[in-house]
């Protein structure tokens, strides 16, 4: 499976699915972005205010995640 890897608190408020042992790939090969990845949902708060304030160039959900993951150097890449 490899969800058994996640925290109790993940598995209780998202809806995870397991494709291809991603968990235990990212976990075994990638462990600093598996704990950045981990993280990142276990401090995630959706605030109303984000999904009832009108539209623009970015939802504050993406902006709050590209900023927690800008933090940790994270890189954007487009793949082909």
């Amino acid at each position: 499976m490899g969800t058994e890897f996640l925290p109790e608190y993940i598995l209780t408020n998202y809806e995870v699915h397991e494709w291809k042992h991603a968990c235990a790939i990212l976990r075994s090969d990638f462990p600093n972005e598996w704990n950045d990845l981990l993280e990142l949902l276990l401090n995630f708060r959706l605030n109303k205010s984000w999904i009832k304030e009108p539209g623009g160039r970015k939802s504050q959900v993406s902006a709050h995640i590209d900023s927690f993951l800008y933090a940790k150097q994270w890189v954007e890449k487009e793949v082909e």
